[in-house]
């Protein structure tokens, strides 16, 4: 993976403006989070908020993935973030005026086209090497985001102790400057696509929506995990704010481990490996019934370990068996998938406050079981029909 950096100075120039992207757009949440709730005082504005930010992506995934899929990737960039800094600059001034509709609005329409950009560097990626270093490219770079999601709040908060929100609000326009210089050029295909049919290609592609569907569950019963962590600790394990945090800690190291393994590894991604990490991602969940600190945190580092696994396999056999031509829109697509992460917070939640917890881990493990099944049924699809995997032209 070092040599790979190395000798590639357009993917190195690409991930440093992935690291200044999305550490800005972490640092970007906090401010935005500590802003409106100066201006409010309402914890339901802080719901409005987020509400704002996700929903323009779910509901315009097609649409999002069919320009990422229909335009030059350079002029695509140039425009997403000529957009951010104009929509930041807006936002600055409804902040100033107080304006609260008039932010929400803003916060939407530029979630919106933060996520084109989101969606366009995860095509682009697989251009900047070989085929087979798919799965050592797409690992490095979950491991950035999963990097930014540590050091991006950390600066907010150390900013936002310092300065004002005010000032903070301009920060993705530095970023976005920061991004158009490192990548005057990405590369892309010279293909002008005429067709462009989703519907039909999942028609034709089964195998593409059986792996999405298989994301969709683990999000679902699995990863949903997280949202109902803190209340196991407190109420379960009787321990406190400390325990909750070494936790965490070690799931997120459970996630770098498996991408740390990824990077130097060769071997070609298949419908087996999704099978094999379901196959872990349950056996966390029975070693967390026993309710012993050490298991616990034992079974903690499998999950984040299986877990970051399957959704790094699922990530990559999505690149591996989608045409270029729609990639944009099945990505947009497959990564809706983490809208279910707070759907089944909120069941594993009423199972765990009305059930008990055992109740909660059984369901949890029934619908990891599902997913290893259909799994299951997707490598005997792959032997049986010579067409369910068809190849990428």
């Amino acid at each position: 993976m070092r040599s790979l950096l190395r000798n590639n100075q357009p993917l190195q120039r690409f991930f440093l403006g992935q690291l200044i992207q999305r550490t800005s757009d972490w640092i970007d949440i906090i401010v935005l989070n500590w802003a409106i709730l100066q201006i409010t005082h309402d914890p339901m504005a802080l719901a409005l908020l987020n509400m704002m930010r996700l929903l323009p992506q779910l509901i315009f995934a097609f649409i999002t993935g069919k320009v990422v899929d229909c335009m030059q990737a350079i002029k695509l960039m140039y425009t997403v973030h000529a957009c951010n800094i104009l929509l930041t600059v807006i936002l600055c001034f409804s902040f100033y005026e107080r304006q609260l509709y008039m932010i929400y609005a803003v916060i939407a329409v530029r979630a919106y086209v933060q996520s084109i950009d989101n969606i366009q560097r995860n095509k682009v990626l697989p251009n900047f090497t070989a085929a087979d270093k798919l799965k050592q490219i797409i690992s490095m770079n979950a491991l950035l985001i999963n990097i930014t999601r540590i050091i991006g709040p950390f600066i907010g908060g150390i900013l936002l102790a310092y300065t004002t929100y005010e000032l903070l609000l301009l920060i993705p326009v530095l970023s976005s400057v920061c991004v158009i210089l490192l990548n005057k050029t990405l590369p892309h295909q010279n293909v002008q696509y005429k067709e462009h049919n989703i519907v039909q290609y999942f028609k034709t592609h089964k195998v593409i929506l059986h792996i999405m569907i298989t994301s969709m569950i683990s999000m679902f019963f699995g990863f949903s995990f997280t949202i109902v962590l803190p209340i196991i600790v407190k109420q379960t394990l009787n321990q406190g704010a400390l325990m909750y945090a070494v936790y965490t800690a070690v799931l997120a190291l459970g996630s770098v481990t498996v991408l740390m393994c990824f990077m130097n590894q060769h071997k070609q991604t298949t419908i087996c490996a999704l099978i094999q990490w379901s196959v872990l991602f349950s056996l966390s969940i029975v070693m967390m019934l026993v309710q012993h600190t050490y298991i616990f945190m034992i079974a903690i580092f499998i999950m984040g370990f299986a877990s970051q696994g399957f959704r790094t396999t699922h990530r990559v056999l999505v690149q591996q068996y989608t045409e270029e031509q729609y990639k944009g829109t099945v990505l947009s697509v497959t990564m809706m998938d983490r809208g279910f992460i707070p759907l089944g917070g909120m069941m594993l939640t009423y199972l765990y406050t009305t059930f008990g917890i055992n109740v909660m881990f059984t369901t949890m493990f029934i619908g990891l079981v599902c997913v290893t099944l259909l799994c299951i049924y997707m490598k005997w699809e792959e032997k049986r029909d010579g067409t369910y995997i068809q190849s990428v032209k």
